[in-house]
Order: C-alpha cells, then structure tokens, then sequence
C-alpha cells in the first residue's frame, strides 16, 4: 500500500494585522464600553428630557414642527415602553450609541484615504475619547443622528465613482440630515473639500458637474418628499403647523449670528481642557501640513474638511453637544496631525493618553444625579396618577402636558421678545397644578426675596403667589395664608378642588376646617382666617406626599 503524498500547495495565508491595528482595536473596544456604561448611568441632561418630551407629544398627536424634530417622529415608539423617562431615555441612547460608532467608522474610513490606517484610528479613537464627545455622543439628541447622516454622504461622495445609486443614497441620507437640523449648513466647507479633490482629480470634469448637478437635485427632491411625509403627520387642521416650522427655520437662523464673535468661548476652552490630546491633535494641525509631503490639492481639501470647526466663532448654540456633530469632518482632516504625533510620541503613549482621558471622564459623572431624577419622577407618578399641565424647565415629565417653554437661554429670549407665552397667560387659560424646580431661576424665584429676573414681574408674583412647596422639588398650586391680616382677598390661578390645612378658614360666609374641600374657581376670592395661626390651601383632593424624604441632591447637572 503507498504512502498518502503530502502536499506542497499550501493554503493561502491571511496576513495578520498588524500589531498597532490589533492595540487599536482593543482601545477602541475599552472605550466603547466605557461609553456604553455612560449610556445606562450618566444623569439624564435637560436636552435629553426635552427631546423625549417631544417623541411624547408626536405619540398624542401633539407635535405640530416639521424640522428638526425627526428623533420625536423615529422615536415614537418610545412612550409604549412601561418604563419611566430616565429609562427611555436609556434605550434611545442605545441607538445614539450606533450612529455615534458610525461615525466614528466614517471618520477612520475617510481618513485612510489620506493618511495610514493606524493614524486614521487614532483619529478617529480621539474623537471617541473627546471630552464633550464621549460625554454626549451617545445623547438623545438630534446631534448624534446629523452627524452620522452627514459623514455617510461625504464617505459616498469621496470614495464612490458617484454612480446613480450611490448619488441616490448619498441624496437620501442628506434629506434625512436636513430634516433632523438645519444647521447641516454648517458642513459647508467639508462637501467643499469633497468638491475640490473630486474636481482636481477628475479627468471629465463636464461629466463630474453632471453628476453633482445630480447628487444636489436628489438631495433637494429627498428633502422636499420627506418633509412631504413628515407634513402628513402633522395634527389635522392645526393652523399653526405652518407657522410653527417657518418659525423654527427663521430663529434658528437668527441664533447662528446674533452673538457677536465666540459667544460660547467659554465651552471652546473646556472643549480642549476636556479633550486635551484631541485640542493638540486639531491645533496643530494646519502647521504640520505646510510640511507635510502632501500635493497642494490634498492639502487645500484637509483644511476646508476642518473647516466647520469655525462654526464655533458665530454660532451661539456651540454648546457641549455641539462638538460632537461639528467635529467628525475635523477629525477627518486633523489625521496629519494624528499621524505626526503618533510617529513622534509612538503609538502606545497616545493611545494611552486618550483613553486616560476618557477614564478620566466617566470618574467624574455624578451618577448619583440620575437616582434622583429617577426618585422624582416616581413621586409625581404617585402624587398625579393621572396626567397633569405643569411647568418646569425643560419636559421632564414627559408624558404629562408642558405647559411653559423650553426654558434655555434661546426660549428665555424668545419669551422676553414676546414669542413665547407668560406663565400667567397660561395660568388664565389652562389649569396647571404642579411646578418643578428642576432649573436654578425656578429656584431662585419661589425661594429668593427679589425673585428671578429672567421672568417678567408679573410673572415672578404669578409663580411664588400661586404655587408652595409639597414635596422636594415638587411645588404644587396653592397658598399660604399667614400673618397678621385675618381678612384678604387672593387670587386663584389654578381652578379645581382644594384642601383645608392648618387652621380653619371661612370662605363666602362659610368655615371650612383642616382636612375640608372646596371648588375655588379662577379669579380673586376674599377668605377670612379664624385665627392667627397658618392656613394652606392646598389644589387637590388630599394630595399624597411620597413617604420617602427627597435625596436632595440636583435634579438637573449642567454639561
């Protein structure tokens, strides 16, 4: 019997990665899940609160914005969950978490094209690691969704051959962008430098203004369909859904400019302070390109990719979460200086370093914060079982109607400008029983003698006369009757059922002792003390206060 002839055909090798790309991937997984355990306990930011509020009222047929509101119309799903807020909160970021990694990929992949790949995975790894991107690229924003919208086009544009399904898709996903926020404009520069390289590398260049002629009609007639369909969900016969949009798109535009030079300077040098290998990597770059063995093309294309970083120098809505839609293109063009401070530093320390900085980042997230967001929504569950208007800073409460404006520093302008309702116009229209001091003016106003000078004075004697302290943060209507005077005549801002507490009261000729209930409707009433001792009329049919005692802790952390 012969011997089985070994064979010499061998099978074919995959090369191995290389050993800088394996530690790469390893960081990246660190940081990943170091983000991912941000997802489930970082507090829940006021922006979050909002967005969620919105997603809410698009779930109750309330929602009447076109733009900029597509989180609420993709998240509709959300208020089915029988969670709390904190916790669909929870699961929405799950989601911004994989826009985020998208973007991430399209950073790395676009950076390849210039530089190696080890040095567009540290760029893209110093993205990730940021300060204000790791704490806020996984929020349930419009930010995370933009950026991942808008990376995804310019991938297609630089590296397709821009056939008609690619122009199709890229078309697609910039409908999407712009829907999700007008300030995609402020990507300008990036589809610029994408513009340039494919316009000096082209040999026909009749046929590259063909096919960008093409991707820009399709970009157009995408946005136009799907602001169609989004129309076509608009409450019927809302006569300020028109107006609502128009509205949104001409102060949106007004608060791009309005605040002269570096309105947030301040966040800008946080940004580097947080993120200070990234801000060195950025920085440095535009110098280390003169040097670098690059044509004039390439160098002209990574400095217009930077370019929307100059957002920051006008657009005064550059606040945290900013960074991580504005920076993506940044990144892609900063990889020479992530290539020059790799070769110069090595490998391993850099990668150290941004890692350390996202450590760095995740030890400082007050978790406790969250505990007590989460201890506040159940009080207000177990003290209005049945949905109630109320007033507070940003929705916090996000299946109950928000009876007030989004109280950021553009709706307090708003609100002073006269676009946006008084506290007490709502009060003499609406029935609203509970207040939330979940901001510092609110504080400031029920608690402080001068009140809060962000409100008109109407409405700072509105909210501290029709509204007291019932449980924690937690104010509802009512008054205080105390003092000298037996005999007075107040205001009752809240309509509805009340409950006698402390001493007796006689109201319309009749006394009413502690523990008692009256109708009080809207509208001065004169009541008359029996005695010297405090009276409190309190909204409600015996309202209950949760037994547990308020952690006192914030309610909301800034950035």
């Amino acid at each position: 019997m012969t011997a089985p002839v070994a064979s010499t055909v061998s099978a074919p090798q995959v090369p191995a990665r290389p050993l800088s790309e394996r530690w790469l991937f390893a960081a990246f997984a660190l940081a990943v899940l170091l983000q991912l355990e941000l997802v489930f306990n970082r507090p829940v930011n006021w922006d979050e609160f909002y967005h969620l509020t919105e997603a809410h009222a698009f779930h109750q047929g309330r929602l009447t914005e076109t733009l900029q509101v597509l989180y609420a119309r993709a998240f509709f799903w959300l208020p089915l969950l029988p969670v709390d807020a904190v916790d669909q909160v929870r699961v929405a970021r799950l989601f911004m978490l994989a826009c985020e990694l998208f973007t991430v990929w399209a950073i790395f992949a676009m950076a390849s094209r210039f530089v190696t790949r080890t040095a567009a995975m540290v760029a893209a790894l110093a993205y990730l690691t940021g300060g204000y991107v790791f704490q806020h690229g996984m929020s349930f924003r419009a930010d995370p969704m933009a950026a991942a919208f808008l990376m995804g086009t310019l991938y297609i544009l630089l590296t397709s051959r821009l056939n008609w399904l690619a122009i199709a898709l890229a078309g697609f996903l910039t409908g999407l962008a712009f829907l999700t926020t007008i300030k995609i404009v402020l990507y300008a520069p990036a589809f610029a430098a994408i513009a340039w390289l494919r316009w000096v590398q082209t040999d026909d260049r009749r046929d590259l203004i063909v096919r960008g002629a093409a991707f820009t009609g399709a970009a157009l007639a995408f946005s136009a369909v799907l602001v169609g369909l989004t129309m076509l969900t608009l409450p019927p016969e809302d006569p300020a859904a028109a107006h609502a949009a128009a509205q949104r798109l001409s102060s949106s535009g007004t608060m791009m400019f309005d605040m002269g030079l570096f309105p947030r300077w301040g966040y800008a040098l946080a940004a580097i302070a947080f993120a200070p290998v990234l801000g060195i990597i950025v920085l440095r770059t535009p110098f280390d390109l003169r040097t670098a063995p690059y044509a004039k093309a390439d160098k002209i294309a990574l400095l217009l990719l930077m370019g929307p970083l100059l957002s920051i120098s006008f657009y005064s809505n550059s606040l945290p979460y900013f960074y991580t839609f504005i920076l993506p293109p940044v990144m892609v063009g900063a990889a020479i200086g992530a290539d020059v401070m790799q070769r110069r530093f090595g490998l391993g320390l850099i990668t150290a370093a941004l890692l350390a900085n996202a450590a760095i980042i995740s030890l400082g997230t007050p978790r406790s914060v969250l505990t007590t967001q989460k201890q506040v929504l159940a009080a207000v569950a177990e003290i209005f079982p049945q949905p109630v208007a109320y007033f507070d800073f940003p929705g916090m409460i996000a299946h109950f109607p928000k009876a007030n404006f989004f109280m950021t520093n553009w709706g307090v302008r708003k609100y002073w400008d006269g676009l946006e309702p008084s506290f007490g116009a709502v009060m003499a229209s609406e029935t609203v029983p509970l207040l939330i001091l979940n901001q510092e003016p609110l504080t400031r106003n029920q608690t402080e003698h001068d009140g809060a000078w962000e409100f008109t004075p109407a409405d700072r004697v509105a909210l501290r006369e029709g509204f007291i302290p019932h449980w924690g943060p937690l104010w509802v209507a009512g008054q205080r009757l105390a003092g000298g005077e037996l005999n007075r005549v107040i205001t009752i801002r809240t309509p509805g059922t009340y409950t006698i507490e402390g001493a007796a009261v006689r109201i319309g000729g009749q006394v009413y002792r502690a523990g008692s209930t009256v109708e009080f409707a809207r509208g001065p009433l004169r009541v008359e003390r029996t005695s010297p001792a405090e009276t409190v009329l309190r909204w409600g049919d015996h309202l209950p206060k949760p037994a547990a005692p308020y952690r006192g802790d914030p309610v909301m952390q800034d950035f």
